[in-house]
């Protein structure tokens, strides 16, 4: 009945209706049987308009500014109310009719979900409500382990690229942490950078300026300076680069709205990815935006504590530059000291359908928690061996606070090849929607998860798994954890004590795992097999030096351990290696490449040895 007509879009159908039930009632001949029910209707509209008014100024919008001269918002609030009550003493049964029908009438509304915008004061009132709350978590006492839940730096880039990692990370949202999707739009300036811009708007003409970087006055490189741009005056090349800053920042602004469309598409998730929100930036190169992303992610204590990203697959056939952007990503991500995780799924088979599982029983909140409610903090370790603590240190296993910040390759020397071809066009999505078309299964093949834990990193490797498991779509899915430990010797029987510690502290946990120990013997060959397929990606032993050489020996023997224990698995779970300080990045890749190529889906992740883990609950 709301369908307008005509030029002033006049509801016509609305009027005949509204023409048709006032002649019902007049036919009746006694006004005053509908007396009670015209007078609540009147009640209750009052009481809505009164009420309307109070949340509008509860709410302290800007935008509410009542002009009458004895408004007060409590008034309004007495108003409605009083007018509820006069409601039920003129008729109690009518008034509760009147109440039953307008609620149904609002309900309908918020179903239907009309185009239009009314301004709502529940929004306004949304964004107190969540900016008190904000408040209140910033200024909370230091976050104790009990009360730890993983948040996520995703860097998916437009994330219709990368539609099975947002996923794989959906289905860790047991714990209701945030999740925020990463679009890194890399665009080199051709004129000068946004710096270099304030600085010459701020001296004038005299700062030299070259087409993509910035140069400082007296700079001997070739460019084309604002001396030899004499032609253009100063004021048009201000407006120039404020013309490139805005376009950036309007395809950030279109990105970031795809983003948000990509997150709330009913055709993939059920209403929309559970804690999910995109973040765009734009940056020269990956790594910057990468920096920038880690630096600017998220408000007050709603900050992302582990970055999630995709392996790289080209990595053979890309540059050095572009294969050491990649690696000193990770290095960054390590030395802010967050969580890593880096996900490789050759076969897509991540991208589940996250709409159609229609498992047992839905999140409900365990019994089991992981957290404790004591007055005391006690720190839990699981502490290593002094031998196994030297010989892992000497493998890449080194706790992750060793790690720095130094550059394998100077960051001017990196150049961008991730450029977008074209323009980001708001239909990008179709590729998304034609993917979902076809059949996706709503689990992972198998029903095992594995982690393979090799040294002590916090707890995250253990705990990401066991939420993935508790997740209803892997409640099938057994979780089994390979406490490794090294040898030099035959025959020995250490790993059995570590199998038995590990199933002792799994057991205190209250994280329900079969433990199994696994000896990786050093002292054993590797067999040649692998040694050709690891040539085969681009380094050959000999040209190793000694350590280099026992580290890669460490990394051949896990991943035919790996491989022989764990093909069968429905995913993987191990430790990253560090990527140490002068360790070439091709050979940092051979060792990722190694472990994860031709293998389920594996996740090799780090903590930032943070525990997140506690005995008591």
């Amino acid at each position: 009945f709301a369908k307008g007509v005509g030029v002033g879009n006049e509801p016509y159908r609305a009027y005949f209706l509204t023409f048709f039930i006032t002649c019902a009632f007049v036919s009746i001949g006694r006004l005053d049987v509908i007396a009670p029910l015209i007078s609540n209707f009147f009640m209750i509209s009052y009481a809505m308009t009164n009420y309307a008014c109070f949340a509008s100024s509860a709410s302290k919008a800007p935008g509410w500014r009542p002009s009458f001269k004895y408004y007060n918002k409590w008034l309004s609030g007495f108003g409605a109310l009083l007018c509820l009550v006069v409601m039920f003493l003129i008729d109690w049964v009518t008034a509760l009719v009147t109440v039953i029908i307008c609620f149904a009438i609002f309900r309908y509304l918020i179903y239907i979900n009309p185009d239009v915008n009314w301004g709502e004061a529940g929004e306004a009132k949304k964004y107190v409500n969540a900016l008190h709350s904000l408040e209140t978590l910033q200024f909370t006492d230091q976050t104790h382990v009990k009360t730890f839940r993983p948040q996520f730096l995703v860097l998916t880039g437009p994330l219709d690229d990368r539609v099975w990692l947002v996923k794989f990370v959906a289905l860790l949202q047991k714990g209701r942490g945030l999740m925020v999707c990463g679009d890194i739009i890399v665009k080199r300036h051709p004129r000068a950078s946004a710096r270099s811009f304030i600085k010459a708007a701020d001296d004038g003409s005299n700062t030299e300026i070259t087409i993509g970087d910035e140069k400082e006055a007296g700079d001997d490189s070739s460019g084309q300076t604002l001396e030899s741009m004499a032609s253009i005056s100063s004021d048009d090349k201000h407006h120039e680069r404020a013309s490139d800053l805005a376009t950036e920042y309007e395809l950030a602004m279109q990105r970031r709205k795809e983003g948000d469309e990509f997150l709330m598409n009913p055709s993939i998730w059920n209403r929309k990815c559970p804690g999910a929100f995109c973040e765009v930036t734009v940056a020269p190169t990956l790594f910057d935006g990468i920096q920038t992303l880690l630096q600017t992610s998220g408000i007050g204590r709603m900050r992302p504590n582990t970055i999630v990203m995709g392996f790289k697959h080209d990595w053979k056939e890309d540059s050095v530059d572009e294969v050491a952007r990649y690696e000193r990503a990770i290095r960054a991500g390590l030395s802010a000291h967050l969580g890593l995780m880096v996900v490789r799924d050759d076969h897509a088979l991540l991208d589940l359908n996250m709409k159609t599982f229609t498992g047992s029983g839905s999140e409900k909140n365990s019994s089991n928690c992981l957290s404790c409610c004591r007055k005391q903090k006690p720190q839990v370790e699981v502490k290593a061996t002094d031998n196994e603590n030297g010989s892992k240190h000497r493998l890449g296993y080194e706790s992750t606070h060793t790690v720095e910040l130094t550059n394998s390759l100077d960051e001017h020397k990196v150049a961008s090849r991730l450029k977008r071809k074209g323009t980001h066009k708001p239909d990008a999505l179709s590729s998304t929607r034609n993917v979902i078309e076809r059949a996706l299964p709503s689990t992972l093949p198998g029903n095992r998860v594995d982690v393979w834990w090799l040294t002590d990193d916090g707890g995250l490797t253990m705990l990401l798994p066991h939420m993935l498991v508790q997740n209803p779509r892997f409640k099938s899915h057994s979780l089994r954890v390979m406490a490794v430990s090294t040898s030099l010797v035959v025959g020995n029987v250490e790993f059995q004590e570590t199998e038995r510690k590990m199933a002792h502290l799994l057991n205190k946990f209250r994280i329900n795992a079969e433990t199994i120990g696994v000896d990786l013997n050093l002292n054993l060959p590797v067999a040649q097999e692998t040694i050709s397929r690891f040539e085969s990606l681009g380094t050959k032993l000999d040209e190793l030096n000694n350590e280099e050489r026992l580290k890669t020996n460490f990394q051949l023997r896990l991943s035919e351990v790996v491989r022989e224990r764990s093909k069968d698995a429905s995913i993987i779970f191990i430790i990253l290696p560090i990527p140490d300080t002068g360790l070439r990045v091709r050979l940092f890749c051979s060792w990722l490449d190694m472990l994860s190529a031709d293998m389920p889906p594996m996740v090799m992740m780090r903590g930032n040895n943070e525990n997140v883990l506690t005995f008591f609950c």
